[in-house]
């Protein structure tokens, strides 16, 4: 048997299939960039800066001193041109007001960040600096710290300071903290405490007493003193609300609450005064290395405590 090949067909055959597999081709290749970006995969793009490491001497410095280091660095693709040293500084307070007549205290602890970044001395390239063993440049130096930096402390005194008062915990604390402590006082704490400051000295004008079986039956145990309660309103719990008290009696001790100086509520029994306020400051310090056209590289940030 003859077979007749006829070559035109078959080309416009072969011709198809190319084109179909070129379809299929293209087909998977935009289904893929959903998922991957060739072009942006593998291209790099932007400058690369030096590669820099380096040691401070120390995790605290004196304020008004200065914070030793060690450097390494180098560049495959530019020369380099400089080192700089950049810090942020951050703030942190710590207030604690404690009263002495009761169990109350306000205590705070605050940081923020006084400074962002910024820049604070330079080192000069060198090619001396190059090591052979390490490959690399290196060279130790130096950076200031600000002497304005220095810790603050205010602990309890044993002279009470009104005007410090003021301008470490602020112009209105002084009342703030009075009327939290009013809102806790007890006719047993008033009785304690108003004569030793001269007022009410006979404190048994403003005191009643009354008997809670409920806690024994014993007379002198049950018996217990409290303000003169107002009858027509019934009688408050345990004797110790003020809800029902008699109104010239609160009158009373609200008249000499007016009186009452914020220091003696914090005076404890050594007679200092309870108050705590202490401002410190830290750093966050990195090492730049710059490279001729000014790209660079940052180390990692390294935190100082100033003391």
């Amino acid at each position: 048997m003859e077979v007749i090949i006829n070559e035109e067909n078959t080309n416009k055959d072969m011709k198809k299939i190319f084109q179909i597999m070129a379809m299929a081709t293209l087909v998977v290749a935009f289904a893929a960039c959903a998922k991957h970006d060739f072009i942006d995969e593998n291209t790099i793009t932007g400058a690369v800066g030096p590669e820099a490491y380096w040691e401070i001497e120390s995790s605290a410095v004196k304020a008004g001193g200065a914070m030793g280091f060690t450097a390494q660095y180098y560049s495959a693709v530019e020369q380099i041109s400089h080192s700089e040293a950049w810090y942020s500084i951050s703030e942190t307070l710590d207030k604690t007001v404690n009263c002495s007549w009761l169990t109350y205290s306000e205590i705070s602890s605050v940081t923020t960040q006084k400074r962002v970044l910024q820049y604070i001395a330079e080192y000069p390239h060198l090619e001396e600096y190059y090591n052979d063993s390490l490959h690399a440049y290196t060279f130790s130096g130096t950076f200031p710290v600000s002497g304005t930096l220095s810790p603050l402390t205010w602990v309890q005194p044993s002279e009470f300071d009104s005007a410090k008062m003021i301008t470490y915990f602020g112009e209105d604390y002084m009342q703030h903290f009075k009327d939290e402590v009013k809102k806790k006082m007890t006719y047993t704490i008033y009785a304690a405490q108003y004569p030793k400051l001269g007022f009410l000295t006979d404190f048994s004008l403003y005191t009643d007493s009354s008997y809670n079986w409920n806690v024994s039956s014993d007379s002198t145990v049950a018996k217990y003193y409290h303000f003169p309660m107002d009858t027509l309103k019934g009688a408050a719990v345990g004797g110790k609300d003020s809800i029902f008290v008699e109104p010239w009696v609160m009158d009373s001790m609200n008249y000499y609450w007016e009186k009452v100086p914020f220091e003696a509520l914090i005076k404890n029994a050594e007679g200092k005064f309870d108050v705590t306020y202490k401002r410190n400051y830290s750093l966050d310090a990195v090492l730049r290395v710059y490279d001729m056209k000014g790209t660079y590289s940052q180390t990692v940030s390294k935190p100082i405590v100033i003391n």
